[in-house]
């Protein structure tokens, strides 16, 4: 009898003990669920840097995965101002032909369609085509520097740590200095394919793979780390330390923003003056192989080794990929003056992406400046991070989980907005709305009055040079002409670095509202009084009947160049092939935006506001 009421004790306690073990490590597995966002390997691979392919990490994580793959499959789709259909930009907004001219994105730029596609676009866009660009009026064009892969591919970081150098620093610069098609051939094949295949061509692992979880992610614990070296010196320049393992320090919640500032920044390419070696291709002493124009070939803008040519070494120009944030200091909200101060302190070393075309200002193209534009934002005042209005929590069963398909807010308001909102979804849209309109009939007027000063600038320039005292040996003298428009020249700069600021930022001034709409009204103030110098420069000169522009949404419309097109007959491609093999890429938006594009300058409120 004692022994049977010991032996149902010990069961009692074992059960006890078990079920108190196991709640334990419930507990335990929530907790750790929590801390990561429910992100738990499954452990099926060893995730490593030397592998980053999304396809091999996401075995371990395939909820996340194909999260990831949403746009990959998905249709593509059109918002006001954006979404995923990747219609051409030029025909939408033709004045950007006037206001890039003479730069190669006068000939192509696209919308955007998502991080799957962005090395896939990048290989494929007519601005990585020296041929096309050649025969389309860039005859300077010698090739795009792989300085361009940094934010594209995935690879980016495994090919830095493989480049050629005896340090971090001269692999950085060695990685940036070569040319992209001859980086590009040294991506290894992974994942059972084949070197050259077409799978090893592809964006599954292979050359065209865009951003992967190793760019955000570490692979022992998944935690957030910034993987590309101008992201992390630019912000130790801003006042950050350097972390080895995360790239900076700071906290968790800085981090889901600063991961994301690795690409969405504005940024340009810095000489460093010095020559260095580079990996070349043996294409440059083969003397059958010929570009378009008839010059010698110095590379093969293919993906792959082929037809015997081989990996050299030659001697190059050194540049590095650099942000030009040491104006903006960590703690501050960004300033266009900001800009404007460290452009013009750099002069020496780097003093413009190109000239223009016609006007002749030395002009700065801006790129995707999100981070810039975000930082002095009521959001980044609440400490609202990027990663909690673009991939916001989500609830997949039990588990809480980060919403991997990188989108617009507006693609699921309810999770992105309504954390932390009240009021109700068509409420916050129309809000979106109504700020987004407001910004892009700023954008518009911007840019309508700083195309009239170009092409106001371009009259004064013929006139000028038709006169004696403005030429060489007959000849209209361009350093004279500059000398004279020199203050001209520089409004141009400054008004177009605003508007262009605005455009290429990719919320349509949502992310800080008053700070673009600030730039924007800089940018008509300033092209105005650039117009309003060209009349005295007229006076002074006694040219008559100069009267200045003021370009109408009609007149715009004439500047629409349609699809691209070849010129020539070009690599097996007849005059007048359409460029884009892909239907769905580079052709025209719906009617329904270039409706709404008409009614946004003027702002026809009875249109805007339904």
């Amino acid at each position: 009898m004692k022994k049977g009421l010991l032996y149902s004790g010990i069961i009692v306690l074992l059960v006890l003990i078990g079920a108190v073990l196991w709640l334990n490590n419930d507990i335990s597995k929530k907790q750790e669920e929590g801390n990561n966002n429910g992100v738990v390997s499954k452990n099926f691979v060893e995730m490593s840097d030397e592998n980053p392919t999304f396809d091999e990490w996401g075995k371990n994580f395939p909820d996340y995965l194909d999260m990831y793959l949403t746009v990959e499959r998905e249709k593509p789709m059109e918002t006001d101002f954006g979404g995923n259909l990747s219609y051409s930009k030029l025909i939408r907004y033709p004045q950007l032909t006037i206001l890039w001219a003479g730069y190669p994105f006068s000939i192509d730029a696209n919308e955007e369609r998502g991080h799957f596609w962005v090395q896939v676009d990048q290989m494929d866009t007519a601005r990585n085509n020296k041929d096309f660009l050649n025969s389309h009026g860039f005859a300077g064009f010698g090739g795009q520097p792989t300085a361009c892969m940094n934010c594209h591919s995935g690879w980016s970081p495994w090919l830095i740590k493989n480049t050629q150098g005896e340090n971090d620093r001269e692999k950085w610069v060695a990685f940036n200095s070569t040319k992209y098609w001859t980086m590009i051939k040294n991506i290894p094949a992974v994942n059972g394919h084949k070197e050259g295949s077409s799978e090893h061509s592809g964006p599954h692992g292979g050359k065209r793979m865009g951003v992967t979880c190793a760019d955000c992610h570490t692979p022992n614990n998944m935690s957030l780390r910034l993987t590309r070296p101008a992201a992390i010196n630019a912000l130790i320049a801003r006042g950050y330390e350097k972390d080895p393992e995360q790239g900076v320090k700071a906290t968790r919640e800085e981090m889901r923003t600063l991961v994301c500032s690795q690409c969405h920044v504005e940024y340009y390419f810095r000489p460093t003056g010095e020559k260095i070696k580079v990996m070349g291709e043996s294409i440059a002493n083969d003397p059958t192989k010929k570009w378009w124009n008839g010059t010698q070939k110095t590379y093969d803008e293919f993906d792959s080794w082929r037809d015997g040519n081989k990996p050299t070494q030659i001697e190059v120009n050194g540049l590095e990929l650099v942000f030009p944030w040491s104006e903006w200091r960590k703690g501050q909200a960004f300033r266009i003056e900001m800009f404007d101060d460290y452009y013009d302190k750099i002069r020496t070393i780097f003093d413009k992406d190109w000239t223009h075309k016609l006007s002749g200002a030395p002009m700065i193209k801006i790129q995707h400046p999100e981070s810039e534009l975000y930082s002095g934002g009521v959001h980044a005042a609440n400490g609202v991070s990027c990663t909690d209005c673009h991939m916001p929590y989500i609830r997949k069963g039990a588990k809480k989980m980060t919403q991997h398909n990188i989108t617009s807010p507006l693609q699921n308001i309810n999770a992105a907005c309504k954390t932390c909102h009240t009021q109700s979804e068509e409420y916050l849209k129309s809000q979106i709305k109504d700020i987004q309109n407001s910004i892009a009939h700023d954008l518009r007027t911007a840019e309508y009055a700083i195309v009239s000063l170009i092409k106001d600038t371009q009259t004064i320039r013929k006139d000028l040079g038709e006169m004696p005292k403005y030429q060489t040996d007959g000849k209209a003298d361009v350093s004279k002409i500059n000398d004279v428009l020199k203050e001209v020249l520089e409004l141009h700069r400054k008004a177009q670095m605003r508007a262009d600021f605005v455009g290429a930022e990719n919320s349509t001034g949502f992310h800080n509202p008053r700070e673009a709409s600030r730039m924007l009204l800089q940018a008509v103030d300033m092209a105005r009084m650039g117009q309003t110098k060209l009349v005295e420069i007229a006076n002074a000169n006694g040219i008559k009947d100069f009267k200045t522009s003021d370009l109408t949404f009609e007149d715009i419309q004439k500047f629409n160049p349609g699809e691209i097109r070849y010129k020539v007959d070009l690599n097996g491609h007849k005059a007048g092939d359409r460029y884009y093999k892909h239907d769905n890429i580079n052709g025209s938006p719906s009617q329904r935006l270039l409706d709404k594009d008409k009614n946004l300058k003027p702002y026809n409120y009875e249109n805007i506001d339904k």
